[in-house]
């Protein structure tokens, strides 16, 4: 029998996309993630047209392409669900799915204690934090982030749209992270300068015990020192010649998530900010490779043309708003 939590979250996750009588479901897991398949095969069943569920072995990267009869699938269904240990959200099958106005929700690398605890959560209130620093981030023209551990890096977003990943997933080609709960956008690829620490998490090898110090320049990861340093590059180059390419940074809304090496939950916590390398154009970017991988860093700074958007990593964004004196609405 299905436990109370998880149905909860199977619920709420059918809710963001507002499956319906009209809609084909579409559930595509790897072995691991069996349970929340499951549960959302038994939550949303009930509610659609149809529903078909197809499991495939586990990829090897995030990003990485799903077999073809599995993007295939994708592309027929009106309503899909990814419970995968790889997240498809960077990838050409996610993408042409998209293109034919299906609504999609990528769960890729999340644990059964994550699904329960991060995706039934006030969806109202994460959209209005995650909107409004969707908003900075679309306004700026650079931005500069900085944290103890010694990230000192300058993006320029100039020119690109930022998006509130905010479990609203009830248009037609509507797609986004459960759990939800960020504001991202993509960089400008070849014109971030600086030095990048990762001191919380890695996608695809979890949480870091010592810190990742990344080097850029013109928007490229040219060396690395640390604690997975070789796999984080041997990673990003097995991505293709465009891997080590800038692609994303995102800031944390999620109230509930807590950093715990699964990354789609680790990039929702509040008071922390990611940055991504790879694939970039499923996001707005330019650049186009089969991985995208991000990084975790813990008490940021972050200033938007020399205005501090957030201090140390405080998780209370109004009042960091209020006393920097920076208007979101």
């Amino acid at each position: 029998m299905t436990d109370i939590a998880l149905r909860r979250a199977a619920e709420a996750a059918c809710d963001c996309l507002a499956i319906s009588e009209l809609d084909d479901l579409l559930i595509v897991s790897n072995k691991d993630q069996e349970p929340i398949a499951s549960a959302l095969a038994a939550a949303g069943a009930p509610r659609a047209r149809s529903a078909k569920r197809l499991t495939f072995p586990s990829l090897s990267r995030h990003g990485e392409e799903p077999p073809t009869h599995v993007a295939e699938a994708m592309t027929q269904a009106s309503v899909i669900f990814t419970p995968t240990t790889y997240s498809l959200s960077h990838t050409q099958a996610r993408a042409r799915a998209t293109q034919r106005n299906a609504r999609i929700a990528t769960i890729g690398g999340v644990s059964e204690d994550t699904f329960k605890r991060a995706i039934a959560v006030d969806y109202v209130a994460l959209a209005a934090t995650s909107r409004r620093l969707a908003r900075a981030l679309t306004s700026a023209r650079s931005c500069r982030v900085t944290t103890p551990a010694g990230t000192d890096v300058v993006l320029v977003l100039e020119g690109r749209t930022a998006i509130s990943d905010d479990g609203n997933l009830q248009a037609p080609g509507e797609w986004g992270n459960l759990p939800a709960g960020e504001a991202y956008i993509s960089p400008q690829e070849t014109r971030a300068e600086g030095t990048i620490v990762f001191d919380g998490a890695l996608a695809g090898y979890g949480l870091l015990a010592d810190p990742l110090s990344v080097t850029l320049s013109r928007g490229r990861a040219v060396s690395a020192e640390g604690e997975a340093a070789d796999w984080l590059l041997d990673t990003l180059d097995a991505g293709g010649p465009t891997g080590r390419l800038i692609a994303e940074l995102g800031i944390g809304t999620n109230p509930a998530a807590i950093l715990t090496g699964d990354i789609c939950e680790d990039e929702k916590v509040i008071g922390t900010v990611h940055i991504a390398f790879g694939m970039s154009t499923s996001i707005g970017g330019a650049n186009r490779a089969s991985v995208h991988l991000d990084g975790m860093m813990l008490q940021p700074t972050v200033e938007l043309d020399g205005q501090p958007l957030l201090l140390a990593g405080l998780p209370a964004f109004a009042r960091v708003h209020e006393a920097a004196n920076v208007t979101l609405s």
